[in-house]
């Protein structure tokens, strides 16, 4: 039987919120300059949430050492909520370069445009090594 950790806890109530700030943020897609980058902000929200759940429930079935246990959970979060902000910014203030086809035909001040781009890619890569150090950690399950 499964048994809810600590993590794992943390990261079902970290998920939970996030998916409610992503459903709030549909509602207000409208009034966005961006309608069209709002809405991937929104989706964006909704699928890591659900991701950020679903890894609280599997949680005690990870294997890592406990430092590498702590950067891979609260890694997939802070990336996955470092792009969520990255494309809201984006929505908010028009900046295009980063998501080029959900922000086509807007532009922002340089400063919004890298800052964007900052929290976009650096969220991607931070979400991208901690998830493919979750499958690491999950593979003593397939023995």
């Amino acid at each position: 039987m499964m048994e809810l950790t600590q993590i794992g806890a943390q990261l079902i109530f970290i998920g939970t919120v996030f998916f409610l700030v992503g459903l709030i943020q549909g509602a207000l897609i409208p009034s966005v300059k961006n309608s069209r980058m709002a809405l991937s902000g929104h989706l964006t929200a909704v699928q890591c949430a659900m991701a950020l759940v679903i890894f609280g429930v599997i949680w005690s079935l990870v294997e890592l050492p406990q430092s590498l246990d702590i950067f891979v959970a609260y890694g997939c979060a802070l990336g996955f909520i470092l792009i969520w902000l990255g494309i809201t910014i984006a929505s908010v203030a028009g900046a295009s370069k980063a998501l080029p086809i959900a922000g086509a035909g807007f532009s922002a001040t340089v400063i919004t445009e890298l800052t964007v781009k900052i929290m976009v890619r650096t969220g991607s890569l931070l979400s991208l090594i901690a998830c493919s150090l979750l499958v690491f950690g999950l593979f003593p399950i397939l023995w």
